[in-house]
């Protein structure tokens, strides 16, 4: 029996998956995610899936560790990002595989194969807006956010909660403070809306769910705190260290309660920590989690390849 493995060829979490899924017995086929990238021949023939010029429909569990999103190329120039000069051609072929991926991973769901996680979900939570909406309809405590492209609305919510930060509807960059001199830049906000959030003070926790199973909590330990541990260098540059957290019980219960709520089987979920307080932040469809697994022992690894292989064994049964 074998497993799939889609993402990066060179990530080691897919490397620490695939040689987890051999220790239950299980081969890994690796689909590169930058397969097409690199002109490597893909095939769909009347709906059957060839990769490198074999099929591969036959594979009924998959580890996605991530999933192409078209862009458009930019470099610096003068401390500005501006655009290539062919960045219409580089979109469209980025835009084209994307489609290509997102075709084959959702045809393989609709076909009854597990994937951990399925790209309608990880495309789904990209959306902050609808998980603050889960999280809420869970009852799970959340911080006080606006989301808007109305200066007076943000001034008013900024007069009211003080203490503000901000970040993408759609992530991709790291939380900022609502300062002074960013307010002095609202007009720009305009053009489209922000996530504007009362900013949660604590220790920053991340939980490691597969199914049911909390495999891992840790709180996360760097020289300073930053509004955003991926902002922070020594985090960035793998000096965190880690410690162990029990949570209680009702908070485990709203982790397995808000991963269900979002459809996915892996999370990574994020939680502001003080005292007994607990703040829910966000959910993570592929979250990184290598340096805790090697700094704590925690099985991550073989938690996510063991649920893919029993599910590959159930659907060849």
């Amino acid at each position: 029996m074998r497993i799939g493995i889609f993402g990066d060829g060179a990530d080691p979490q897919c490397a620490a998956v695939a040689r987890e899924a051999a220790t239950l017995g299980a081969d890994s086929l690796y689909v590169d995610s930058r397969a097409l990238d690199e002109g490597q021949p893909l095939s769909m023939l009347d709906g059957q899936t060839f990769y490198l010029g074999k099929p591969v429909d036959d594979v009924r569990g998959f580890y996605v560790r991530s999933v192409p999103s078209p862009y458009v190329p930019a470099m610096k120039k003068d401390d500005s990002l501006v655009l290539y000069e062919d960045w219409f051609t580089h979109f469209t072929q980025t835009r084209e595989r994307a489609a290509y991926f997102m075709s084959w991973l959702l045809q393989l769901s609709h076909r009854g194969a597990t994937l951990l996680n399925g790209p309608h979900v990880a495309s789904a939570l990209q959306y902050k807006p609808y998980q603050l909406h889960a999280l809420r309809s869970l009852g799970a405590k959340v911080p006080r956010t606006l989301i808007s492209n109305d200066p007076a609305a943000i001034r008013a919510f900024h007069a009211e909660v003080k203490d503000v930060i901000y970040k993408p509807v759609l992530g991709g960059a790291v939380t900022r403070a609502l300062d002074a001199e960013a307010l002095e830049r609202l007009g720009a906000v305009t053009a489209s809306p922000v996530i504007f959030q009362e900013r949660v003070p604590g220790d920053d926790l991340r939980v490691m769910l597969v199914g049911d199973e909390l495999v891992s909590c840790v709180a996360i330990e760097t020289p300073s705190q930053h509004l955003d541990f991926r902002d922070d260098p020594v985090y960035s540059g793998g000096g965190a260290q880690y410690h162990e957290v029990m949570l209680p019980e009702p908070i485990q219960r709203f982790c397995r309660s808000a991963a269900k709520a979002c459809g996915l089987i892996f999370a990574g979920i994020d939680i502001k920590q003080r005292g007994k307080d607990f703040v829910f932040l966000e959910l993570n469809s592929s979250p990184i989690y290598m340096d805790v697994e090697l700094k704590l022992g925690h099985r991550i690894s073989r938690a996510i390849a063991r649920r893919v292989v029993e599910a590959a064994a159930r659907a060849a049964r």
